[in-house]
């Protein structure tokens, strides 16, 4: 019942190939840093005014591309986490969204691991570990494990040393 309901929303029947079968594609993967971050497509990296399909992608939103490509250029492995690669054929508009774009060839996925550093998401709510509290203010502790671009950063705090 559930593929009925995605294949539903996304326009797609559910005798569609899973992206799992579909040809392996090479990746950009770097292991100088151990785990990797996620980053949210729709609303994130992309422009997101409300769902046009499965294969409209918005224009990239140019700060979290640089930040990504920051990320990739510093060692750290970066992976596109969205709930389109949970539907069939749902990865392939996405990476072809990358390539477009010029941006790196990422690994899209919709599932999270123990490796995952942290997440970039514009519908994320961030709570306090082991509390159940929501995060309400930037503080010390709601700093992004990951580097900040320069120019974002107030300090030398929110910079990883490697």
């Amino acid at each position: 019942m559930l593929e009925r309901i995605k294949a539903k929303l996304f326009g797609q029947t559910t005798d569609e190939k899973n992206d799992s079968e579909e040809k392996p594609v090479a990746k950009v993967e770097n292991k100088s840093i151990p785990g990797w971050i996620g980053v949210d497509l729709d609303g994130t990296l992309a422009e997101y005014t409300g769902w046009k399909g499965i294969d409209h992608i918005g224009k990239p939103v140019p700060l979290m591309a640089r930040r990504v490509e920051q990320w990739v250029e510093a060692g750290y492995t970066v992976k596109i986490m969205t709930a389109r690669a949970s539907v069939p054929g749902g990865k392939k508009p996405v990476s072809a969204w990358l390539e477009k774009h010029k941006l790196p060839d990422l690994e899209v996925t919709n599932e999270k691991d123990f490796d995952m550093i942290e997440l970039w998401d514009d519908r994320a709510v961030q709570v306090v570990a082991n509390t159940g509290n929501p995060v309400l203010r930037m503080n010390h502790l709601a700093r992004p494990k990951a580097p900040l671009l320069k120019e974002e950063r107030g300090d030398e705090t929110c910079e990883i040393s490697k």
